[in-house]
């Protein structure tokens, strides 16, 4: 009983010790809090406490000792005479409602119901549905001061549309609404709704504003102080939170709304509000080269509220199909410039000519998994090469050199050759970019393009004239890619399960699916990692990507053979392809298991494959595993060292695990390493993959870990993940579901953690960890 009322001891006990006084005289307790606030569940929640201890609980008047439960009190004709006529000698009468002025006059006791804190909410929500940690972040922004109110947002949760994906709930979309019904709604109509709507359109408002509406000004005075009064405004005028603010466009309707944007941007000089109203403003194509220049005028240091007018001024231009030129151009690379890419959509879908600026925004929205209607030219032929829906694209000549470009036939080059991994022609393309930053960065491009990161690799060719839409495949495969390598595997989970939401799959989704199948494969949960590669294409281009991590799966299972006969086929297989990305790092792992295996023919044939790659796509990539290969197949820690070194460089947390472990072999004294591995994974605290892994280390090793007090014995790998998971804010059923193991053994896990750490919540456990007060064995220092 008491978890389910998390939150409300308190008000609880205060209803017992009511009743407890009621014994002499009866007495009339007042239960207040607004409309969702749980009072009708603290009420059921009492009942069911006092029938348990054999108290009569009835919602009429008694005939002995009993307690009377009274639900919206305030609703009932005369609240205060049904109330005090049931307060007979004996009995305690219990009535709930919003705020009485009268029935609080005449009663005993006085209950008020807080809004819980966001710690509670977030517990009980989660409780009832496996909501990702990214679906109740939108409900904390969307609802803001309301998500302490549990009523308001299990009713939000009920109406938004949520899927499922794994083991967690998702949010389909990004709009969060309050429910129709909604009691702050109640307020909002007639002159009051459309005084509300204006601090929508306007996102606040001052006094003097309301001249806008056109309406009477004492009367909007009036309406504007009621809201703040009922809260649906705050006191500077705003309106209380967005999903209030996009219920009350849902009530207005598009066409409103428009009409409002339209009749406020009529005869004022702002730029805001001509903008919003765009083409159907009368006289608009005059109006747009207004507008147009206070884009101009802005550019410099707000750029996004610049494309949004540029934007709006192309649209007012373009009425009757009346061309644009310039104007459009540098439309477009501003929005490219911004990440705005629903702009762009919006004036793709909307002209019918086709020119460069048209056909680079086309690929970059067909690149973000956006579908363009444009036939494009050569870079909408880029993109739909990379979507897999040709067979491959022909390098563009670059003795044309257009400084004004939104992207460059050298820059198309580069992008082509970095998502290739075809390493000698990027460099030579990018020595013709635009951005001489971009040209410093050769060693990162291909590292983003081996691993399919479109985002990096266009920030990294395009420099400041491009940057990622903060939504879609692009930005959340980038999120993967960028989690992983920090170890931060948790949320690179999360950034997978996401991009499952997107509608159009694209190359990211099957890269994002490896690296999930590559991070179960690694914590040991094999079953997981399975079901993510069998999603995975079986287009020859992910082969070699999918195979390494399939080869690991082999290879831990004790089927070391199969995983180099595996390896070995995929690596023919891709090799007939053109197929590059994957490959060396595919031939390192084989040729660990083949030594392992004491296979030196396969060993030795695959060291020649990897001179032969570094040969051909000489960089930073290649050189590590043709160092790391050398340290393996010759024993020499010489090379092994400097193989370690190219990863220190990369800041990559996995590959300097794999690096170090494979060095730490043939070092006459390999402590040092395992110090570093151990100093690398105590510095990020955000993964307890890699304690895990050094610390097996260690004890291989011998080499002791500092401590901060006596240690119990060490964690279990299980235990860690348990951590791990309560540091992400996961709730048992959420653990249990991940672990694939019931939530009574995470509770175990749990009782035992606390003991063995010292600590006495989940909360000081995460603490302990973030902080990184918990050394390699677990203890809380």
């Amino acid at each position: 009983m008491q978890e389910e009322l998390r939150g409300r001891h308190g008000e609880l006990a205060a209803l017992r010790a009511a009743f407890e006084a009621s014994a002499s005289r009866g007495r009339l307790a007042v239960v207040r809090g607004e409309p969702g606030s749980g009072r009708t569940e603290l009420l059921r929640q009492a009942a069911v406490m006092w029938r348990a201890e054999g108290v009569t609980v009835v919602s009429h008047r008694p005939r002995s000792r009993a307690v009377v439960l009274i639900d919206d009190a305030d609703a009932l004709p005369e609240p205060v005479l049904t109330a005090t006529a049931m307060r007979m000698p004996g009995c305690l009468v219990v009535a709930v409602c919003a705020d009485h002025a009268e029935l609080t006059e005449v009663a005993d006791v006085v209950i008020d119901l807080p809004t819980l804190s966001h710690d509670v909410v977030t517990q009980l929500i989660t409780e009832r549905d496996p909501l990702d940690v990214s679906v109740v972040e939108a409900l904390r922004t969307a609802l803001g001061p309301l998500y302490g109110n549990p009523g308001t947002v299990f009713a939000t949760l009920d109406q938004v549309n949520l899927t499922r994906v794994g083991d967690q709930v998702f949010l389909a979309g990004d709009r969060i609404s309050l429910p129709e019904n909604h009691p702050l709604l109640e307020h909002v109509h007639g002159l009051a709704h459309r005084v509300a709507l204006l601090c929508v359109v306007r996102q606040g408002i001052e006094v003097s504003d309301l001249k806008l509406l056109k309406e009477d000004l004492t009367e909007c005075g009036r309406a504007l102080d009621e809201l703040v009064e009922r809260g649906v405004l705050t006191p500077d005028l705003k309106v209380l939170c967005p999903a209030l603010a996009n219920a009350i466009i849902d009530r207005s309707g598009q066409d409103e709304v428009r009409r409002m944007h339209v009749a406020l941007a009529v005869d004022t000089a702002d730029p805001e509000l001509v903008a919003l109203a765009g083409p159907d403003l009368p006289d608009a194509p005059r109006r747009a080269r207004w507008l147009a220049e206070r884009a101009v005028e802005i550019e410099a240091t707000d750029p996004e509220r610049a494309g949004r007018w540029l934007a709006a001024a192309v649209r007012m231009t373009a009425v009757q199909d009346r061309p644009c030129g310039r104007l459009f151009f540098v439309t477009i690379a501003t929005l490219v410039r911004t990440g705005q890419d629903d702009l762009m959509r919006t004036l793709l879908d909307e002209r019918t000519s086709e020119d460069s600026s048209t056909d680079a925004a086309a690929m970059l929205l067909l690149l973000n998994g956006e579908e363009s209607h444009q036939k494009g030219g050569p870079a909408t032929a880029l993109a739909r090469w990379w979507l897999g829906e040709q067979p491959d694209w022909t390098p563009l000549p670059m003795n044309t050199h257009d400084d004004e470009a939104i992207i460059t036939n050298a820059e198309l080059n580069a992008i082509y050759h970095a998502l290739r991994f075809d390493a000698q022609a990027c460099r030579t393309a990018i020595r013709f970019v635009r951005d001489e930053q971009s040209r410093e960065r050769f060693d990162e491009l291909t590292e983003a393009g081996t691993a399919g990161d479109v985002a990096t690799v266009l920030e990294l060719v395009l420099g400041p004239r491009y940057r990622t839409p903060d939504h879609g495949p692009l930005k959340l495969f980038q999120r993967v890619v960028q989690e992983y390598a920090s170890a931060d595997w948790t949320k690179a989970l999360q950034a997978v399960r996401q991009l499952e939401l997107t509608k159009r799959p694209t190359p990211a989704h099957h890269h994002g699916r490896v690296f999930a199948g590559a991070i179960h494969s690694a914590r040991g949960e094999h079953r997981q990692a399975f079901r993510w590669l069998a999603k995975v294409s079986r287009a020859t281009r992910y082969a070699p990507m999918r195979a390494m991590v399939e080869c690991g799966l082999l290879h831990r299972a004790g089927d070391s053979q199969d995983a180099v006969n595996l390896a070995w086929r995929t690596l023919r297989r891709a090799k007939q392809a053109g197929v590059r990305p994957g490959v060396g790092r595919l031939m390192l792992q084989a040729l660990q298991i083949a030594l392992r295996n004491n296979d030196m023919a396969i060993a030795r044939t695959l060291m020649t494959e990897i001179t032969e790659l570094h040969r051909q796509d000489d960089c930073r990539c290649t050189l590590q595993i043709l160092l790391l290969a050398k340290g393996l197949l010759y024993r020499d820690p010489a090379e092994a060292a400097r193989g370690a070194e190219v990863v220190r460089k990369r800041g990559h947390r996995p590959d300097l695990l794999w690096a170090c472990n494979i060095l730490a072999q043939f070092c006459d004294d390999p402590r040092p390493i395992v110090r570093e591995l151990h100093a690398i994974a105590k510095e990020g605290g955000s993964s307890f993959l890699l304690p895990a892994r050094v610390s097996a280390l260690m004890r291989r090793f011998g080499v002791a870990a500092p401590r901060t007090t006596a240690a119990p014995s060490e964690l279990t790998g299980t235990e860690l993940r348990i951590v791990e998971l309560v540091r992400a804010g996961q709730t048992n059923r959420q653990i249990a579901t991940e672990l694939e193991v019931s939530e009574k053994a995470v509770e175990h896990h749990l009782t035992r953690l606390f003991l063995r750490t010292g600590v006495r919540s989940r909360v000081e456990l995460a603490a302990a960890s973030l902080a990184g007060r918990l050394d390699d064995r677990g203890v809380a220092g």
